[in-house]
């Protein structure tokens, strides 16, 4: 039972570190799967840090969970849907070299479509008629550019001077896990770029960071540290004037036009991050504030998205906090919800620090 429930802690790791835009939880980024990860034979020499990336992938492309292929450990080989998504990911990398040329055109999401086995018949009752609605509207005239759209942003959550007064923050509330359950959770934030994320389970507490120079993840005893497009989200989400300073985590951004978000309208903005990767940003046409981020990382067997809503804005010291925050990635959605909140609290160094290093 113990070994069971710390699987499942560890599993639920990999939701913590997707929410503050991780999405593998590794030793490290430079190792290949095989390194890292015991029994590995269709993804050798995959980078360690894109596994836990492509499982989430194929569940949220077959609407299944873990255990539809895996049995406790992880790595045995008692389950024939596991031998059968060996031949599936094979027969996916080969479609895409012999046709695409390697590019990621076939993905497991092409034919599945969130269901275990792929439909074979065409479905009825579509009229091919009638035209769709459009999701989102082409940038015309009156759509304000960029750098109003973040100016107003700033001027929305309190305005650059007040800001600048804020130098850390500490941020308490509740982990909404994907099954539902509220565990406690809090986030330490420090000038310029230090966080760190404790979530709190009955067994465990688990710990997500940036220290200033290095990520990792890890519990109370030990961190792993992470790199490549892991460690340039975590530096990101770290970046504590994020609200003054977005413009400069991007190599670009251009608008996009407006899309529907829920029941409200938005401004969007297209951008890629410093680490290549493409993102939309929802600015609520009314208020100015941002309420969603939607990116896509590059993985080997094709885009990996991931969202972050945010919701119930709220005055905090004069400015103005999402204190309820979404996220959702293939096959798994959570969230934070946020009872407290202070500023500048005095906050050490040793807080950020890596577990089990020296200080």
């Amino acid at each position: 039972m113990k070994k069971q429930f710390r699987r499942g802690v560890v599993c639920l790791f990999v939701v913590i570190a997707a929410c503050i835009g991780l999405s593998a939880y590794s030793q490290n980024q430079e190792k290949t799967a095989e390194q890292v990860y015991k029994n590995i034979q269709t993804l050798k020499g995959v980078p360690a840090g894109q596994v836990q990336q492509a499982m989430a992938l194929f569940t949220g492309s077959l609407g299944v969970k873990c255990n539809y292929c895996h049995t406790n450990p992880f790595d045995k080989d008692d389950k024939p849907t596991k031998q059968t998504a060996r031949r599936m990911i094979q027969m996916v990398f080969d479609l895409n070299r012999g046709n695409f040329g390697g590019r990621n055109a076939i993905t497991c999401y092409s034919c599945h479509r969130g269901q275990p086995k792929p439909d074979t018949v065409v479905a009825l009752g579509k009229n091919l008629w009638l035209t769709p609605e459009p999701t989102a509207t082409t940038p015309d005239a009156s759509m304000p550019t960029v750098d109003q759209i973040l100016d107003r942003y700033t001027k929305a959550v309190g305005g650059k001077e007040l800001l600048a007064k804020m130098t850390s923050r500490i941020s308490r509330g509740s982990r909404i896990g994907a099954d539902g359950v509220l565990v406690p959770e809090e986030v330490y934030q420090r000038a310029p770029n230090k966080l760190m994320v404790t979530t709190r389970y009955p067994q465990n507490a688990l710990m997500a960071g940036f220290d200033g120079q290095h990520a990792w993840t890890g519990d109370k005893d030990k961190g792993n540290e992470l790199g490549g497009d892991e460690a340039a989200e975590m530096e990101r989400e770290a970046t504590f004037d994020k609200e003054v300073s977005l413009k400069g985590l991007y190599t670009s951004m251009n608008t996009a036009g407006k899309a529907t978000v829920g029941d409200r309208e938005a401004y969007v903005i297209e951008a890629v991050s410093k680490s290549g990767n493409s993102e939309k940003l929802y600015f609520d046409v009314q208020t100015g504030l941002l309420i969603r981020r939607y990116r896509e990382s590059k993985t080997v067997l094709g885009p990996f998205p991931q969202r972050t809503d945010y919701d119930d804005y709220q005055v905090v010291d004069g400015i103005k906090l999402p204190l309820t925050i979404r996220w959702s990635m293939p096959g798994r959605s959570w969230g934070r919800r946020i009872a407290e909140v202070k500023h500048n609290v005095a906050i050490g160094d040793e807080s950020f620090n890596v577990p089990g290093s020296k200080p």
